[in-house]
């Protein structure tokens, strides 16, 4: 074991409350102009979905994307694709508004996570009532084409349908 004497160790104190102080700013406005893009992007998405548009709702997806459940249970780009394909088709599914809030956004080496609440209101055939309040951590990727929807794990999700909570 090393021991270093009292000085340098609050000489490494000083430096890093120095550091940390320069870091923490540089993050915030890191965080102040990425959250409008990517808040934008998911009004785009939510736009679509709203529209029945699955392609254009997963425009801003990498073609690697994967969605998880809260149960673990992973689907591929192609599988979302189609999973919501036969929930507007078969179900006659309408949505009303579909509103995704960030409530952070942490920067890793590869891109960035995002927390968010979702919110989506919408019908089944054409009279029966259901919301979806879901929790996520999204993770996106920087591309030459833009910020990119790599994953979505879901957290938490309730959904009720006329009013009562469904458990399906």
């Amino acid at each position: 074991m090393i021991f270093f004497p009292i000085k340098n160790a609050i000489l490494s104190t000083v430096l890093l409350s120095v550091a940390i102080g320069t870091i923490a700013p540089a993050h915030a406005e890191i965080n102040s102009k990425i959250q409008p893009t990517i808040q934008i992007n998911y009004d785009r998405i939510n736009a679509a979905f709203v529209r029945k548009d699955i392609k254009g709702a997963t425009a801003l997806f990498t073609p690697d994307y994967v969605s998880i459940n809260p149960e673990g249970e992973k689907q591929t780009l192609a599988e979302f694709r189609e999973h919501y394909n036969n929930l507007f088709t078969r179900f006659n599914i309408k949505l009303t508004s579909n509103k995704a809030t960030i409530r952070n956004i942490v920067v890793n080496p590869s891109g960035i996570d995002v927390a968010i609440d979702q919110k989506t209101e919408g019908t089944i055939a054409g009279f029966n009532k259901i919301i979806i309040n879901q929790t996520s951590r999204d993770s996106w990727l920087k591309t030459p084409q833009g910020w990119r929807l790599k994953q979505s794990k879901i957290l938490t999700s309730q959904t009720t349908f006329n009013g009562q909570t469904f458990k399906g």
